[in-house]
């Protein structure tokens, strides 16, 4: 698998989350920003369960990131999950996320 660039300050953080584009699917929000390079950022607070269920969930969406990667567009993705992901399976978390980043206009 391919290492993706990830968000090296807070400033990138605020940057996506305030200026970005914002989405809630079943299971995660994504915020986008276009931006001339690809970064990524996955998130998972202690509401969502304990270190092993936060880690499992952030694996999942990176993986689920590396899927469409190379059909997205330049720029800064964030992910963040949300409780129900544990839940969700790994189907029906793609098709979310799929839809997300369409209605995000996220795909070349």
């Amino acid at each position: 698998m391919k290492n993706f660039y990830k968000f090296s300050t807070n400033e990138e953080f605020s940057s996506v989350y305030k200026v970005g584009k914002k989405w809630h699917c079943e299971g995660v929000i994504i915020f986008y920003l276009n931006s001339y390079e690809k970064k990524i950022a996955v998130v998972a607070s202690k509401k969502v369960g304990k270190a092993v269920v936060r880690n499992r969930s952030k694996r999942i969406l990176r993986a689920l990131f590396a899927k469409f990667e190379r059909y997205l567009q330049d720029g800064k993705y964030i992910f963040v999950a949300k409780n129900e992901i544990t839940e969700l399976s790994f189907s029906r978390l793609e098709k979310n996320l799929k839809w997300g980043l369409k209605k995000l206009e996220c795909f070349k």
